[in-house]
């Protein structure tokens, strides 16, 4: 029987997969955001805060008088730069600063928590220090400064008349600074909702990676090797009932309707032309496990056949509330092949559609050779409750024994309706009663 599958496809208007598993969890990823942000908010109200003062100085050459010696001389203290901000981190320069403001530390030390720079292409020093009083940092910097001027004036080459060569000015005092240079918090929070998406995203990408089951329709056709037929949206009041006969206008009923719609192609090809006698067309619906809703599938699918006036039988093995069991059929037996094929030998004429529940693959192997005496077997798979792996060891149980699914059905899928959804009319009373079995 060939597979009237439709040729389009909704998944090329969907998100590339990652960019969906975003949206999804979009609240955890808002969450972290939040809580990156709150922790580095509150570490930064927790650290030790710093205050940094800066002292500039000036350096200038006594060299000539004219232009051309004016610009050689700017043009050397530019090249001498680097060497006096080196000799500002010396213990030449911090010693002398020490020893005037009594400080306990060492030379070293104290240049870890200084910064000497000079601008590029200018005799400019900035000595930057950095404490926790803003007082200390301001008379360290300030303190440095005379110490340099000094150093400097000593070591400097010195003209023919014994004059120093290099002048040494301070443009600007540090002051004590008001506002903490760090932490930064600003920045911190920043850095920290950062963190919290980078860390939010890795975890769900990795997630995704190691989760290996079965979740979206791309996934269940990798792993069966067959069509998808429908996407059934998830009931969360199945207990109360099949979902077309307690609410036809929900998303779910829509998705059940999709499902009758290609089981009617299949059964209006199964029709020999000319023949004189109706003959059922038969369907095996059955899972993995018992939790995969393949009852639940195929009492609806029975009710959407309903719908388009079909006569159904549904065999299945347990009675569910409120749909009486049909003459000619005795709820409560095991559904076997035997049992199957003693059914469809009497039954057969009587029927439209006939739906075999099969039971499911890990209590038993009936659905292999109940496959082999019906038209066709349909696999359900509930939404993240079987991996991969697994599917695809029970659909090679199923080919060993000579059985290709027409597809399957993946159930309880993710709700995409808004709550204010239009509901449908309600359905008309059921053409023939059936004997539905209880929702698994």
């Amino acid at each position: 029987m060939p597979f009237p599958f439709p040729d389009s496809s909704t998944s090329d208007l969907r998100l590339h997969p990652y960019l969906g598993l975003l949206a999804r969890y979009w609240a955890f990823v808002v969450a972290a955001l939040i809580i990156g942000a709150l922790v580095a908010l509150g570490l930064s109200q927790l650290v030790p805060k710093g205050y940094a003062a800066t002292s500039t100085l000036y350096f200038s050459i006594n060299f000539g008088e004219s232009g051309s010696d004016l610009n050689q001389g700017a043009t050397y203290a530019q090249s001498q730069m680097l060497s006096f901000a080196e000799l500002a981190r010396s213990a030449r320069v911090l010693d002398p600063v020490i020893d005037e403001l009594e400080l306990d530390t060492t030379a070293a030390g104290l240049a870890a928590t200084m910064d000497v720079r000079t601008p590029e292409h200018t005799v400019v020093l900035d000595i930057t220090v950095a404490s926790a009083s803003p007082e200390v940092a301001a008379s360290i910097a300030n303190a440095t400064a005379a110490s340099l001027t000094d150093a400097v004036r000593e070591v400097a080459p010195r003209d023919g008349d014994g004059r120093a060569t290099v002048t040494v000015r301070t443009v600007e005092k540090a002051s004590p600074p008001t506002i903490a240079a760090a932490p930064n918090t600003r920045v911190n929070v920043v850095a920290g909702a950062l963190l919290g998406l980078v860390l939010s995203i890795l975890i769900i990408v990795l997630r995704r990676l190691l989760d290996t089951r079965v979740r979206t329709v791309e996934q269940l056709e990798a792993a069966t090797g067959v069509p998808v037929l429908a996407a059934i949206e998830k009931d969360p009041e199945v207990d109360a009932g099949l979902v077309l006969a307690r609410d036809p206008g929900h998303p779910a009923a829509e998705g059940y309707r999709r499902l009758r719609t290609i089981v009617e192609r299949l059964r209006r090809e199964s029709i020999r032309p000319g023949a004189r006698t109706r003959k059922a067309t038969t369907f095996a619906i059955g899972g993995t496990h018992a939790s995969e809703g393949a009852t639940t599938v195929a009492a609806n699918l029975a009710l959407a056949l309903v719908e388009a006036d079909l006569s159904v039988l549904l065999v299945s093995d347990t009675e569910v509330a409120g749909v009486t069991t049909a003459s000619g059929w005795a709820g409560g037996a095991p559904v076997t092949n035997a049992s199957v094929t003693a059914l469809l030998a009497t039954h057969a004429s009587d029927y439209d559609v006939i739906l075999v529940d099969a039971p499911d693959l890990s209590r038993s192997s009936a659905l292999t050779t109940i496959g082999q005496v019906v038209d066709g077997v349909i696999l359900v798979a509930g939404n993240g409750t079987v991996h991969s792996a697994e599917l695809r060891s029970r659909v090679d149980q199923l080919a060993v024994a000579g059985v290709t699914p027409l597809g399957a059905v993946l159930n309880r899928v993710a709700s995409t309706a808004p709550k204010s959804r239009r509901r449908a009319p309600e359905v008309a009373a059921r053409r023939v009663p059936l004997p539905v079995l209880e929702n698994n």
